[in-house]
C-alpha cells in the first residue's frame, strides 16, 4: 500500500498492494454526495459541472458508484465477479477515467485564471466569479466520487486480469494521478483562497464585510477541505510544506476580526473590555453601598433576635 505519510511515495506494483492502495484512496463520497444531489443541490447540478469540464454525461453516478460499491463487494467476499455482472460494467472504466481528468483539467485551468500579480480585490472578485459560475468546489466534489467509481472499477478488473499485467499498469496509472495531480490542484485551491486575507487590517475587513463575499468564499473553503479530508490529504502529507499563513487565512474566513488578527484584534478586545468595565461599574452605582429605603416604609429589622439562644431554646419570660 502506498505510505500514507509520504506522498512522493512510489505507487506500489505487486496487484495485491495496488488493490489494496486502490481500497484505501478516497476515505468517503459521503461529503460529495450531499453536496452534488442532497436537498440543498441545484437541480442537474452533476450535469452541470460535467458541461463546465466538457465531460460525457455519466447517467445517475451516485447509482453507478453503488453498483460498483456492491460489485466490489462481491469480488471482496468470494474472489471475483460473474461474468453477468461485469458486462454492465466492463465498458465504465474508460469513461471514468477520462471524465476523471476533464474535472483535473477544468480546476486546474480555472486556478490558471487567477494572475498572481493581481490586485487582491480583484483577485477576490474573480475568484468568486470561479467558484459560482465556474464551480470550482462542485468540480472537485464530483472529482471525488467520479474518481473512488474508478477506483472501484479497477479493483473489480483485477480480480478478474488473473495474471495481465495491463490492468495492474492501468490500476496503477490511476493512483498515480490521484496523489500527484490531485495534490497540486489541492494546494492551489487552498493557497489562491488564503490571498482574501492579504493586505491591511481595514482592508480585510472591509473584504469581508459582504455577505456574498463571505458566504462564496465560506462554501469553497468547504468544498476544499472535503477534499481534503476525503482524499486523505493530511495522511498522505500533502499538505506538509504549506505555508502556515494558507491555513490561518482559510480557518478565518467567517471572522474578519479574527482574519486581520493583530493590532485590530487588540484593539477589539481591549475595547470591549472597556465596555464589559463600564457596565460593571453602572451596576454598582445604581446599586449604591446601601440598600436605600422607600418613603414611608421602615427599616428592615436585620438585628439578631436575642430572644432564643443559639441552641434555640426560648429565654422569654
Amino acid at each position: 500500500m502506498i505510505d500514507a505519510r509520504n506522498a512522493d511515495a512510489p505507487v506500489p506494483t505487486a496487484p495485491d498492494a495496488v488493490v489494496q492502495a486502490l481500497g484505501g484512496a478516497v476515505a468517503s463520497v459521503e461529503a460529495a454526495v450531499v453536496r452534488l444531489e442532497g436537498e440543498e443541490a441545484a437541480p442537474g447540478l452533476v450535469e452541470r459541472v460535467l458541461d463546465l469540464a466538457g465531460a460525457p454525461h455519466l447517467g445517475d453516478v451516485v447509482a453507478t458508484h453503488n453498483a460498483l460499491t456492491r460489485a466490489a463487494a462481491i469480488v471482496d467476499h468470494s474472489g471475483g465477479l460473474p461474468d453477468a455482472d461485469w458486462v454492465s460494467l466492463a465498458d465504465l472504466g474508460p469513461v471514468l477515467t477520462r471524465t476523471v481528468a476533464l474535472l483535473r483539467t477544468h480546476v486546474s485551468a480555472s486556478l490558471d485564471g487567477l494572475d498572481p500579480e493581481d490586485a487582491v480585490g480583484e483577485h477576490v472578485e474573480l475568484l468568486q466569479k470561479i467558484a459560482v459560475d465556474g464551480a470550482l468546489g462542485e468540480t472537485l466534489q464530483l472529482l471525488v466520487l467520479v474518481e473512488d467509481c474508478l477506483f472501484l472499477w479497477h479493483r473489480i478488473r483485477l480480480a478478474r486480469a488473473n495474471e495481465e499485467t495491463a490492468p495492474v499498469a492501468e490500476a496503477r496509472a490511476a493512483l498515480a494521478g490521484h496523489f500527484e495531480q490531485d495534490a497540486v490542484l489541492l494546494r492551489r485551491a487552498r493557497a489562491a483562497l488564503a490571498r482574501f486575507a492579504e493586505g491591511t487590517p481595514i482592508e480585510v475587513v472591509r473584504r469581508l464585510s459582504s455577505g456574498r463575499t463571505t458566504r462564496v468564499l465560506a462554501g469553497l473553503r468547504q468544498d476544499l477541505d472535503d477534499f481534503r479530508w476525503a482524499c486523505r490529504a493530511d495522511e498522505a502529507g500533502w499538505l506538509s510544506d504549506e505555508d502556515p499563513v494558507v491555513a490561518e487565512a482559510l480557518d478565518s474566513i467567517d471572522s474578519p476580526l479574527k482574519a486581520v488578527g493583530g493590532v485590530l484584534g487588540d484593539v477589539f478586545d481591549r475595547g470591549r473590555a472597556r465596555v464589559a468595565g463600564t457596565w460593571s461599574r453602572s451596576d454598582d452605582t445604581a446599586a449604591g453601598p446601601e440598600t436605600s429605603t422607600a418613603p414611608g416604609t421602615s427599616e428592615p429589622d436585620t438585628s439578631t433576635p436575642d430572644a432564643a439562644t443559639a441552641d434555640g431554646t426560648d429565654t422569654r419570660d
